[in-house]
């Protein structure tokens, strides 16, 4: 992804974020909360045997929209190696939605995400941009008292409509794992 294209993706990120607002006062049943910035590094099976297949690395950018919803924009890089050096690579830009229930000593969370990833492959069709889908589980906990630190882990599906016939890239949609940390900024209510 070229530099023009992330800052594309980050305006069109901000742009869709900003008027959370009036999102939050349709669909939430609490004050908006903070702003937070997130990274997130996991690992991918792309296909049915349970293998490590390469590595991912998550940047996102979200708010609070009152008790149970967040909206959140992400932006994420893998590389899928297969364990033979393949060199296949995904950048992809995403706008997710998380379904949260806050507990008392975490705050599991159901994803659904819609975007674009880019694909880069070594062989075969070697570049591509195709529309992705995701659905993930997950949870964030306080690390501290202050809720400024957040640790977040989730296990993700995530469908690409690529289907080239290579390693990676056959429609089937990847497992991905990942753990990272969440830093709210702003006022915490």
């Amino acid at each position: 992804m070229s530099l023009r294209q992330v800052v594309r993706a980050i305006v069109f990120g901000l742009a869709f974020c900003a008027p959370t607002a009036t999102i939050a006062r349709d669909l939430g049943d609490g004050p908006i909360g903070p702003w937070y910035v997130g990274i997130r590094q996991g690992i991918i099976a792309s296909n049915r045997e349970l293998r490590h297949d390469g590595d991912l690395t998550s940047l996102q950018f979200g708010r609070r929209l009152g008790e149970g919803y967040e909206l959140e924009f992400e932006l994420a890089q893998d590389r899928l190696d297969f364990g033979i050096n393949y060199g296949l690579r995904h950048r992809s830009a995403q706008v997710n939605l998380l379904l949260v229930n806050r507990e008392p000593l975490w705050d599991p969370y159901f994803l659904i995400g819609v975007g674009a990833i880019e694909y880069d492959s070594p062989v075969g069709e070697r570049r591509g941009t195709d529309g992705l889908v995701a659905f993930a589980i997950g949870g964030t906990w306080d690390l501290l008292a202050s809720r400024r630190l957040q640790l977040r882990a989730d296990l993700r599906i995530r469908y690409d409509l690529n289907d080239t016939e290579q390693p990676g890239e056959d429609s089937r949609g990847d497992g991905i794992f990942s753990i990272g940390l969440l830093i709210p900024f702003g006022t915490l209510r």
